[in-house]
């Protein structure tokens, strides 16, 4: 699945939490009360999406439903209703977890930026990935395209660990936050997994020095920084924050 990687995920989630504290905004629930904003929570919520892929016999289908896109592949992402759709689901979550955000704080509002993110990534970036690509005549339809894509997607994360000072946040934040999980949908025991998976991956183990091929880093810089006005605005007009 061409989705953003999970630095890019975290360099977003940790702009967005820092402009809702900075205005002392609270999280506005669907039944209309407000709870305090818990950027600990937050920043956690913005990963368990993809925390599915820890759970036993894990398959494509399951990360497909967590990101409200049963029956809707990436290549058909933007057609024939399918946006609409995607947003009907993300509204749908919010609404039924308004108890669950209410005890998390700020962990059901974190999943729903994450899908946000992916639904801008998915409209702008991944259409530049595929042309870039294409100079070196490969298409969706070939296997070695998404093996790039993968490849490319660390070397990108791996830049933005050592260059981006948000992800030093992220980290210490992954670090001291856990026993959380998303009701019905991936259990405390799978995120946690994933928690501790990202944390060696991405801020342990020795990363490669390599410039992306096609996915490229000053488009993906401006998507950062695109997408956190897009993801505030929406969030503000939108109801999920209060002033």
């Amino acid at each position: 699945m061409t989705m953003a990687g999970t630095m890019i995920h975290l360099v977003i989630a940790v702009r967005i939490a820092e402009n809702i504290k900075k205005n002392g905004y609270k999280i506005r629930l669907a039944d209309g009360s407000n709870i305090h904003f818990d950027k600990n929570m937050f920043i956690a919520g913005n990963i368990c999406p993809d925390g599915i892929m820890e759970r036993k016999n894990y398959e494509r289908n399951m990360k497909l439903h967590t990101h409200f896109r049963d029956g809707i592949p990436d290549g058909d992402f933007g057609k024939n209703g399918t946006i609409k759709l995607f947003e009907k689901r993300m509204a749908d979550f919010w609404r039924e977890h308004c108890e669950d955000e209410r005890v998390a704080s700020g962990l059901y509002l974190g999943y729903i930026t994450h899908m946000m993110t992916d639904k801008r990534f998915i409209l702008y970036e991944r259409p530049k990935y595929f042309q870039n690509i294409s100079k070196i005549g490969l298409t969706e339809r070939d296997r070695e395209t998404f093996v790039y894509f993968n490849k490319d997607t660390d070397l990108v994360d791996f830049k933005l660990v050592k260059e981006m000072p948000e992800l030093s946040e992220a980290e210490k934040i992954l670090r001291e936050t856990r026993d959380y999980y998303i009701k019905n949908m991936i259990t405390k025991e799978e995120l946690d997994k994933s928690r501790r998976w990202i944390i060696k991956y991405f801020f342990e183990e020795k990363h490669i020095e390599e410039n992306s091929k096609f996915l490229d880093y000053n488009s993906i810089l401006k998507f950062c920084g695109d997408t956190v006005n897009y993801i505030l605005d929406r969030l503000k007009n939108e109801s999920y924050l209060d002033a």
